[in-house]
């Protein structure tokens, strides 16, 4: 299987990318993960990479993942699983997925749209292609599959075929570098494969990755740790690195910055070394993350660590100040208080005093590792070394701590914390402040402090004799004590005076602090009352993750301790110059013009309609925490306060040009300010060519008011005349239609007379042809007779007997030519009917023909010398044979055809 990730490679010449630092060694670094649920279900997520903005972007099972930090979207158009990804720039995307490669590529509007670059789409049943791996070198882009490699270049695709199987395909400086599993290593030079090293008998079988170092080529392996490729022999490096590696089956290797390395596993989370082979960081399921299956890493320049997992994603964020130890096993609680003493590190949590070598804190390890000291069980707020002893404050009273055994001191109960003060230590408790003297070497218990009630959780000590006290949900006191430690003088400060929840007490040199939520105040000695400081000062917090009520305590001189919820964290306090010389860019990810029905989709430089004068626009720093914006008021010029919100609505712009421009605060750092522009469209009825309508409607409205005044008098004297000419025009109208009448009346009588005509002619035109016929057949007979007598004169008798009997057979003759004229006359239409009624038989065409002259049923039963009923029959047969209903008129259907 091949590795998801593509590996870095680089050169002692340098391929070297991101900002040097060192990474903390002390707990996890900041983690936040995304369920699947968060980036829209879209399956596992197999690489990721990230654009010079900070936007990242992730080839998943459904499609192509961006994320900007506060927002999903995701892009279909790939065919299958997309496997590998490579930005180009933030508008030029490069992916390679099952049985398809391609572009994507952003619209005006900002969003991507996919076009494959494949070349076999067609033949899909006879290759069988799955591109997990994109490079770019040299203005080429570099599509890999186990078979081939494609180059594309000025659209342009050159196909490189591969005698074995390539495993694994990488960039290292100027060079492409892919292994083929049985070969060897082998460079790609003028698109032609050259063998770099040869894989002999022993030899790695299962590389995912390769690194250069000083002796030559580091191979990563899946399951045989790492790999030394030098003077043309493998050996493989015995170090804890490569034990490690072995037995978690790597998936995924990342070069982390100049100096480190990450890899993924399948089986026991991720590590992070050194490049001398020195563990780092070994996170797991037990430090956070959602699986221990690392599919993929991407680092981006600016300090995130991004992993995908079987289930989930996350991203580590390296060059943040904090690490935190999180306890998700029930180890040891939520920290309170912690106190480094020699060798050993103290953490007092709500179940109790736990202790752990400092060392053993390094986050190299797959636990941490917490010893309860005994007798410690309980609430500890406080742990404090005063004169060289570890004192511990707890709802128990106090203690005091040697190694991993804890000894109460006096009979007091619920100990918050402690101040030296002169020779004395004052110990604030649920009730007052209660007063201890060293005798013997020990802390004793003398007395309680006078006029001081309630909860005293801070106590800390101003100048000359005075201490300031907090007591949350009723204020700050400042006292100051006389030689028996009364409380002579006080000043009150209750806490309605202080804006925002949770005020602490806070000594910064001389001055004292009081921080809330969202405030910070500092008092002034001259006035004797505190003042509020800038609004934009903000106040240090993690993400909401602070106590309630706590405040960061500083253990070492690298290392200062804060309270989290479910655990505790640490800030590094070595300087990163590094981490703050990244440049940041402000994009604009969304433009949105809307009324109160709808709204439409903008861009920089777009025109909107009068209709959608509302805007809305969306800017961000991609991926990076606490940033502040601001905007340019368009009229004024004046810049707004810094907000942590990055959407801003315009509403009910004028018509016009318009301008929107904004910048960011990241770290205290100024971005460059960013600027769209758009117009919103002004209506058409208050255009110029509106008014201009408007100008020449009034003129001609005017024009017509004088035209209608001048004509009106010539209107009304030609009303007269105009009545007089309808009477007339109206009379001649009457007239014509009676005339039109009379004509249509005499048109249709003529029609009538012609049409019995032309049947009387018709029917003595058959009866003369009738006759003649006979006639002829007649004399044709008596000549046939007259023949055969004279050929034979002894059969006269005979003949002239059969002549006798042919004149009188013919004295009423069957008038048959009759009806050989009917049909003559009406053969076309004969035809008509034989075409689409075959049927019918030369009866019933004759009878049709009867019919369609407009002879009664008599008229037809004399012709045909049979009786009317028979006719009336042979009609209701003709009906059916022509398929027409009986109260359809036959004679009218007749004449149709």
């Amino acid at each position: 299987m091949k590795a998801v990730i593509t590996c870095i490679l680089f050169l002692l010449s340098g391929l070297m990318s991101g900002y040097a630092q060192d990474l903390p060694e002390k707990g996890v670094p900041l983690l936040k993960s995304f369920s699947p649920s968060e980036y829209h279900h879209f399956g596992k997520v197999w690489d990721i990479d990230s654009a010079p903005s900070g936007l990242v972007y992730m080839a998943a099972d459904r499609g192509l993942l961006e994320y900007d930090g506060q927002i999903w979207k995701d892009y279909k158009g790939s065919q299958g699983i997309i496997r590998s990804i490579l930005v180009q720039n933030d508008s030029l995307i490069y992916t390679g997925s099952d049985l398809d490669f391609g572009m994507w590529k952003k619209n005006k509007y900002g969003e991507f749209e996919y076009t494959s670059l494949y070349p076999f789409k067609e033949d899909l049943n006879e290759i069988n292609e799955e591109f997990w791996n994109v490079h770019y070198l040299n203005e080429k882009v570099f599509f890999v599959s186990a078979s081939n490699i494609y180059v594309y270049k000025d659209q342009n695709l050159t196909k490189i075929s591969s005698a074995g199987s390539i495993r694994e395909s990488s960039i290292a400086g100027d060079r492409f570098l892919f292994i083929d599993e049985q070969e060897g290593v082998f460079e790609l030079r003028d698109l032609a494969p050259n063998q770099l090293v040869s894989f002999e008998e022993q030899h790695p079988s299962d590389i995912i990755g390769v690194f250069e170092d000083e002796r030559g080529l580091v191979f990563v392996t899946q399951n045989s740790g790492l790999w030394q490729f030098t003077s043309g022999e493998f050996n493989p490096i015995n170090n804890s690195l490569s034990s490690e590696l072995k037995s978690a089956s790597v998936f995924s290797f990342e070069q982390v910055g100049d100096s480190n390395l990450a890899f993924g596993s399948i089986l026991k989370g991720l590590y992070i070394s050194d490049r001398n082979g020195n563990l780092i960081h070994h996170i797991n399921k037990n430090k956070g993350l959602q699986n221990n299956t690392v599919l993929s890493l991407h680092y981006q320049p600016r300090g995130k660590l991004w992993l995908s997992m079987d289930y989930g994603v996350s991203f580590l964020d390296l060059s943040n100040e904090f690490t935190f130890f999180y306890d998700y096993i029930g180890d040891f609680g939520t920290g309170y208080t912690a106190e480094v003493k020699g060798d050993r590190f103290y953490l007092g949590t709500n179940q109790g005093l736990y202790t752990s070598d400092w060392q053993s804190l390094n986050n190299n390890s797959a636990f941490n590792q917490f010893e309860l000291v005994d007798g410690t069980e309980g609430q500890v707020w406080s742990l404090q070394t005063i004169d060289n002893q570890l004192l511990m404050g707890h709802d128990q009273g106090m203690f005091a701590i040697e190694g991993n055994s804890a000894r109460k001191l006096g009979d007091q109960n619920g100990i918050w914390t402690f101040e030296p003060y002169k020779d004395r230590l004052l110990a604030g408790t649920y009730n007052g402040i209660s007063i201890f003297e060293m005798e013997d070497g020990e802390w004793q218990f003398q007395q309680k402090m006078e006029l001081i009630l309630g909860s005293c959780n801070q106590i800390i000590t101003g100048r000359d004799q005075s201490i300031w006290i907090n007591i949350p949900n009723y204020g700050v006191i400042n006292a100051t004590l006389n030689e028996d430690l009364y409380p002579a003088e006080r000043e009150i400060f209750l806490s309605e005076e202080f804006k925002g929840e949770d005020h602490i007490l806070k000594k910064t040199g001389d001055r004292i602090v009081v921080l809330t939520e969202s405030h910070r105040y500092e008092y002034n000695s001259n006035q004797k009352s505190f003042t509020e400081q800038n609004p934009d000062t903000k106040v240090e917090e993690i993400d909401d993750l602070l106590l309630r009520n706590s405040r960061p305590e500083q253990l070492t001189e690298n290392y200062e301790f804060y309270p989290v919820y479910n655990g505790f964290a640490f800030k590094n306090l070595n300087d990163n110059a590094d981490a703050d010389s990244v440049n940041h860019t402000l994009i604009f990810r969304e433009v949105v013009a809307y009324n109160s029905e709808n709204e439409i989709k903008a861009h920089d430089g777009a025109q909107l309609s009068h209709r959608f004068n509302n805007v809305r626009i969306r800017g961000i720093v991609p991926n990076e925490e606490g940033v502040y914006y601001q905007f340019r008021d368009e009229e004024t010029g004046r810049w707004s306060s810094w907000s942590k919100e990055s959407t801003f609505d315009l509403l009910a712009l004028p018509y016009g040009e318009h301008s929107f421009t904004a910048r960011a605060k990241v770290n205290g750092n100024m971005t460059p300010a960013e600027t769209i522009r758009f117009s919103i469209s002004t209506p058409w009825y208050l255009s110029w060519y509106a008014y201009l309508f408007y100008g020449l409607s009034t003129m001609m409205v005017i024009y017509m008011l004088y035209r209608w005044q001048e004509a009106s008098l010539g209107k009304q004297k030609k009303d007269l005349l105009i009545n007089q000419r309808k009477s007339l025009q109206q009379q001649q109208e009457k007239h014509k239609k009676t005339l039109k009448i009379a004509e249509q009346q005499k048109s249709q009588a003529e029609f009538e007379q012609l049409k019995a005509q032309l049947k009387t002619k018709t029917i003595e035109l058959a009866t003369k042809a009738k006759e003649n016929d006979e006639k002829n057949r007649i004399l044709q007979k008596l000549k046939s007779k007259l023949e055969q007598i004279g050929e034979h004169p002894e059969s006269i008798k005979v003949r002239s007997a059969e002549i006798l009997q042919i004149i009188d057979s013919h004295i009423e003759p069957e008038d048959n030519t009759f009806e050989i004229q009917i049909d003559e006359l009406h053969q076309e239409f004969f035809d008509t009917l034989r075409d689409e009624f075959p049927d019918l038989t030369r009866y019933d065409l004759r009878l049709c023909a009867y019919i369609k002259i407009g002879f009664n049923s008599k008229e037809i039963s004399n012709m045909l010398n049979i009786k009317p009923s028979s006719v009336y029959i042979s009609r209701s047969r003709l009906r059916k044979k022509l398929n027409i209903e009986t109260d359809e008129d036959l004679h009218s259907y007749l004449n149709s055809i």
